[in-house]
């Protein structure tokens, strides 16, 4: 019997790369929210990531996966599948093993796979959801995920033929030990004086989502201008269930002074603390001013067709650009526009692997004068996050932005 896939089209700028090197088994990916349910809320049906395999031999024993509700009893049940057979048409996998059911107490439910689960490099992991209570959930990153009608069992097949594909990946993962790796980015970060006797800070509310178990990982700071190294330093963090905590200055919290790039480093059976960050300067007249900064997934970001909008007076507002690459670096071209639309200024750039630097916008395109409502747009790349802050240069009030999708 044959099932099919349905299409789903979801709009991203470009998948970024997996993160640190496994000696155990990883199999499927934990992408992170936001993310979607899957339509079929009130049916059984068996999901099964065809994009994330085993990526060695080995035991797993461990399993975290999104759920699109909670508390949910009895709702979810992994499984492990190996092909078996493909052509033109169709493939078939067959159920390795499966454990379950699980109770899902938190939309981000961590799990014991017991006994452990004996995967071949190549192999495959789904999720079933039992009940009319919550599905998996599914987010866009290039992924392609098969759907089987029912609990899956023995040999199932479904159509492969591209106009029927699935292109999402579920929230499901599974790994042989917990390691740490990063769940999370603060593209910059920054503890060091600005103009007219300002001094920037960052600031961090830090929240564990889930009301039990401690959760704990660090932060690591990386130095502008450097890729990073095993010496950056780091900052511990521990939150009981449901606690906040506040950094007000970061950067100086970990005995370092500057600007940098900070990765969010928790254990792989978590997504890491909930995270509001500001960069701020005390005023004369008491206050703060500043901005938000919003921290990013490694799912969230891109380059190709990019763009920043400079600001429309560059006399009473200063502009800077940032770039953090990711594991495999990027190059990507930037062309720069006057405000009448007329092209002034292009050049290909190649940054090496985890790598930040912020520079003012006028260096960034080669040490000419900025004027007002400069465009920069960014055209290929991926595996990197590229942002402007623009502030004003009499109060120090900033924005920073993200570089968008030119639509």
């Amino acid at each position: 019997m044959f099932y099919s896939f349905r299409r789903v089209v979801f709009g991203v700028l470009a998948a970024g790369s997996a993160v640190g090197l496994f000696a155990q088994p990883v199999v499927g990916s934990l992408p992170a929210p936001p993310d979607v349910a899957s339509f079929w809320s009130l049916r059984t049906m068996t999901y099964v990531d065809l994009s994330h395999p085993a990526t060695a031999d080995g035991d797993v024993n461990l399993a975290t996966f999104i759920w699109s509700a909670a508390p949910c009893p009895a709702a979810a049940r992994i499984k492990f599948f190996r092909q078996i057979a493909t052509d033109s048409f169709a493939t078939t996998l067959t159920l390795l093993a499966e454990r379950g059911p699980f109770d899902v107490g938190f939309v981000t439910q961590a799990v014991s796979l017991a006994p452990p689960v004996t995967l071949q490099k190549g192999d495959l992991i789904g999720i079933t959801n039992l009940t009319n209570c919550g599905t998996p959930t599914f987010r866009s990153l290039g992924g392609v995920t098969a759907y089987i009608y029912g609990d899956a069992q023995g040999d199932v097949s479904f159509i492969n033929k591209p106009e029927v594909l699935f292109y999402v990946a579920p929230e499901l993962r599974a790994t042989g030990t917990v390691s740490q790796t990063v769940v999370n980015i603060l593209p910059v970060a920054i503890s060091a004086p600005g103009l007219s006797g300002s001094y920037f800070r960052t600031r961090l509310q830090l929240r564990n989502p889930q009301g039990v178990g401690r959760l704990t990982g660090q932060f690591v700071f990386h130095p502008a201008f450097a890729q990073a190294s095993p010496t950056d330093l780091v900052l511990p963090y521990s939150l009981g269930p449901w606690e906040t905590q506040t950094i007000d200055d970061l950067v100086a919290a970990m005995g370092q002074t500057g600007i940098g790039s900070v990765d969010v480093v928790a254990s792989d059976i978590d997504l890491g603390p909930t995270i509001q960050a500001e960069i701020y300067t005390e005023t004369p007249r008491g206050g703060t001013v500043g901005f938000v900064e919003p921290t990013v997934r490694r799912a969230e970001f891109g380059a190709s067709g990019s763009t920043l909008i400079g600001p429309d007076d560059p006399s009473r507002f200063r502009m800077n650009i940032g770039i953090r690459t990711l594991d495999q670096g990027t190059t990507f071209r930037v062309i720069v526009f006057d405000s009448t639309g007329i092209g002034i200024w292009t050049e290909r750039r190649t940054y090496p692997p985890n790598y930040f630097e912020q520079v003012p916008a006028s260096a960034f395109i080669g040490g000419a004068p900025l004027g007002p409502n400069t465009s920069f747009v960014f055209e290929g790349g991926g595996n990197v996050i590229i942002y402007s802050v623009t502030a004003d240069n009499q109060s120090q009030n900033a924005v920073i932005r993200f570089a968008k999708l030119d639509l």
